[in-house]
């Protein structure tokens, strides 16, 4: 039919082609066709802060999972590393505080503070701090990258403001204490970090003043683990309500994290009355830690709000 021999050549090559793909597309006798090829699912989390990432969002939760890299679970990895290298200090100098990465000197809502004056407002109609905490088996972590002892906590929702829950994340320490009222600062403090379903940041500061033994403290310390390591104490139970002062006034401002990279949108709450640590406790801090302070930093006119 067809005489060109050229033209046959080309024709067997193509049904040979045509013959070949076919028979790889269809399955053998018992063997079950394959499904396409599904894209890879990201994670969630991994996705959102992909999403980040490319909006260059400045979100409190953006801001949390690049400085930390972990997002609404607070304690995954919360300062467990094989490597001390923190990437900043407290002691001036090119990775001092005037050299902190992220919004540390370019926002203007940052946290530590010296508070001389506050509108004063009652309870109601300021929304009181409403304390669930319940005790939880002890997880510490030596936290050498950012030079602090923390206490890690379960799935919670142990605080309520305004009938918005908050997750207790962990509770960590400064020496000294981190905001000043009327140009002091207390030997110590408690920062206890709580984060809403919404990814708002609050955390309340406890300041600690040089008095008779803590036993809450008294078991932290005995427990606490070797520099970037974690250590999590079966049988041992901590209650975070103990680290509370009995009257819970308060001061309450809007500001930042108080270490790089200082993401702002976080609600400060200051308690007005302190806790009791005794000296050797204090002392027993400081062979770990010490001047972890942050400088304090400008109101730049924001509402400070203490509650009478």
């Amino acid at each position: 039919m067809f005489r060109n021999p050229g033209f046959r050549l080309l024709l067997l090559a193509v049904c040979g082609l045509y013959f070949s793909v076919f028979a790889r597309a269809v399955p053998a006798a018992g063997q079950a066709a394959e499904p396409p090829e599904k894209p890879e699912q990201q994670p969630v989390q991994d996705a959102s802060r992909a999403w980040c990432q490319s909006t260059g969002s400045s979100g409190a939760w953006c801001q949390s999972t690049a400085s930390s890299g972990h997002g609404m679970d607070m304690n995954v990895p919360s300062g467990v590393s094989d490597k001390c290298e923190p990437e900043f200090t407290y002691e001036e100098g090119p990775r001092g505080p005037s050299h902190w990465e992220g919004v540390c000197n370019t926002g203007h809502m940052q946290t530590p503070i010296n508070i001389t004056k506050a509108q004063m407002i009652p309870i109601p109609p300021l929304p009181p701090l409403e304390f669930s905490y319940r005790p939880a088996d002890l997880d510490m972590v030596n936290d050498c990258n950012t030079y602090e002892i923390k206490a890690r906590f379960p799935e919670n929702h142990w605080l309520k403001v305004a009938r918005k829950p908050y997750r207790l994340s962990e509770i960590d320490f400064h020496e000294p204490g981190e905001n000043a009222v009327n140009g002091i600062r207390p030997p110590m403090s408690v920062l206890m970090v709580h984060l809403s379903p919404e990814s708002t940041l609050l955390v309340i500061e406890v300041p600690v003043v040089e008095g008779k033994e803590n036993p809450v403290i008294k078991t932290l310390w005995e427990h606490i683990p070797d520099s970037g390591k974690e250590r999590a104490v079966k049988g041992v139970k901590i209650n975070p309500t103990d680290l509370l002062p009995a009257d819970h006034g308060f001061y309450r401002f809007p500001g930042s994290l108080t270490t790089p990279i200082c993401n702002e949108g976080v609600q400060w709450y200051l308690m007005k009355n302190p806790i009791e640590m005794s000296k050797a406790q204090i002392d027993t801090y400081k062979k770990y830690y010490h001047d972890t302070a942050r400088p304090l930093q400008p109101l730049n006119n924001r509402l400070l709000v203490e509650s009478k």
